[in-house]
């Protein structure tokens, strides 16, 4: 898969840090590196995606079928790049295993900002308000985390250091290639096919999972009357794996206690969502990853794959194109 030196390099939402690194390392053509790039309309032999409209991304591919790899630094993959690759033997990869230690650590600032009852502590204050919160333990809880991928694990990691009585689900409940089970704070580890036994009863539900054709509203009016009353559901996958009409009915009735959400099924969150003024949620706009760290592995995951495609190495995180992951 080595490219050839006139082969041309897309370049969507890099930083100009990013794009003077990728400078370094491509000596043909760019297109998309600002207004002193080397923009080409000829052949692009890949693209790399940091920040980029999908419709955009996707009219680029329809444009250009020579190009051979696109590597987005997103985790998950828009449908209709997956269609394309399924379609056309493109290589798509991803940026799996570069924004889990920031994932993780914004589920457990969700989860304990509402179990110590800080948004009312923060209310108070601005009134200057001497308001004892009731506050509560993640101890002890029956927490389920829907997707073991690296944000998945490693939340996994962090609510077992809590005390949380940790189950987790994936989509088959058995161990593949480059995976390690059972998985390191968690007790048990249930198949899709088992996702009612999965979340019968918890007092937490973390969605980790990225939206494929398969997750999509995955978690719907039948999925959460299956936990416990007042429990809490925090969303950092993707917004359409939760049905929002079913999330808002069940924090109206009590089936949910709160939500923290960082995802949703429109970005931004319109101005006329009932989420908004929900009491009991904290929203966060898909923000859970932006950390400097995340930025820096995610270009060192950027720059390595680059490398390789240009040598013709093979490349890290290859997406499954019929699995979407």
């Amino acid at each position: 898969m080595a490219a050839k030196q006139r082969d041309g390099l897309r370049l969507f939402g890099l930083p100009p840090r990013a794009c003077e690194r990728v400078a370094a390392l491509w000596p043909g053509p760019l297109a998309g590196a600002g207004p002193d790039d080397r923009r080409t309309s000829g052949p692009c032999a890949a693209a790399l995606v940091w920040q980029g409209d999908e419709v955009e991304v996707a009219a680029f591919l329809g444009a250009h079928p020579e190009c051979r790899w696109l590597h987005t630094s997103a985790v998950g993959v828009p449908q209709a790049v997956l269609r394309h690759a399924d379609a056309t033997g493109l290589t798509v990869t991803n940026g799996a295993g570069t924004r889990g230690s920031a994932v993780a650590e914004h589920v457990l600032a969700l989860l304990l900002a509402h179990f110590k009852g800080l948004p009312q502590t923060l209310a108070a204050q601005r009134g200057r308000d001497w308001k004892v919160p009731v506050a509560a333990e993640l101890r002890g809880r029956r927490t389920g985390v829907l997707g073991l991928g690296d944000i998945g694990r490693r939340t996994a990691r962090l609510l077992d250091a809590f005390g949380a009585r940790v189950r987790g689900c994936r989509r088959s409940a058995g161990g593949s290639p480059g995976s390690d089970f059972p998985v390191p704070g968690v007790s048990a580890v249930y198949g899709r096919e088992r996702i009612e036994e999965f979340l019968t009863g918890l007092d937490v539900l973390v969605v980790a999972v990225p939206l494929t054709e398969e997750t999509a509203g995955l978690i719907g009016s039948a999925e959460l009357a299956l936990l416990r009353p007042g429990a809490v559901l925090v969303n950092v996958g993707r917004g359409p794996v939760v049905d929002e009409v079913a999330l808002v009915s069940a924090l109206r009735t009590g089936r949910l206690a709160g939500a923290g959400l960082d995802v949703f099924a429109a970005e931004p969150l319109p101005a006329s969502s009932p989420l908004w003024s929900e009491p009991g949620v904290l929203i966060t706009p898909h923000s859970a990853d932006a950390t400097a760290e995340t930025d820096q592995r995610c270009l060192e995951l950027l720059l390595d794959n680059l490398t390789r495609f240009g040598a013709g190495r093979p490349l890290r995180n290859v997406v499954d194109p019929a699995r979407g992951y």
